[in-house]
């Protein structure tokens, strides 16, 4: 298959980016003709990896034993690791549409609310905005533009525009940020949100950013 395959990957069609085009829109608003790639979401084991990557947590140590899938939210080890059977999956892989073990580990893509409460509220999206707004707290101290510049980058892998950075800026401001309840000053080693509320809305924001549309999509 070899030659079908260099086929596929070097043809025009398929090296396409998404980027809209308004004369492409105006007459295949659906991409009937494949005049663009269309747009998708990251499969479920790049979202789950990509949030530990971007806070430098992502543990790269190669091949190993299973891991129990229950450690889906602590492990920092890449998801193809984590074991993956009828009632052993890890419930965020299967929010965002992980392979079915019961169909072949076929993809049903879906949207779905639990994907954003999800990266909102679960444990593993609230430690690595924590370990990354620290990370970067580090080297930009407090100047609020050189963190949001830094962020984006680091998140999203592109600068923000005029009125990202102004909103950014804007959500920063520490009275919009209540203190942590308690714990160490940073928020890592008892995972609790900083007490500070000036670092807390460094740690918010991270999170937001994790939440982008941006974050999780293949263009």
């Amino acid at each position: 298959m070899k030659h079908l395959h260099r086929l596929i990957v070097t043809s025009a069609t398929y090296r396409q980016a998404s980027t809209p085009d308004a004369t492409g829109a105006r007459l295949d608003p659906d991409n009937i003709y494949l005049w663009r790639m269309n747009s998708r979401r990251l499969e479920a084991e790049l979202v789950r990896d990509n949030l530990l990557w971007v806070a430098g947590s992502l543990d790269l140590t190669m091949s190993g034993p299973d891991i129990d899938h229950k450690l889906g939210l602590t492990s920092k080890r890449r998801s193809l690791y984590l074991r993956q059977a009828a009632e052993k999956e890890v419930e965020f892989l299967r929010i965002f549409d992980g392979p079915s073990v019961t169909e072949c580990y076929e993809r049903r893509p879906s949207v779905m609310p639990q994907q954003a409460l999800a990266l909102a509220n679960s444990e593993l999206a609230f430690a690595q905005a924590r370990v990354l707004a620290s990370d970067l707290g580090g080297h930009t101290k407090s100047d609020d533009d050189r963190f949001v510049a830094e962020a984006f980058r680091r998140v999203l892998g592109r600068g923000a525009t005029g009125e990202e950075a102004r909103l950014c800026r804007e959500f920063l401001h520490p009275s919009q940020h209540g203190a942590g309840p308690g714990g160490e000053a940073n928020g890592l080693s008892s995972g609790k949100p900083a007490t500070d509320p000036a670092e807390r809305a460094r740690e918010n924001l991270v999170r937001v950013l994790l939440n982008h549309n941006d974050f999780l999509t293949v263009r």
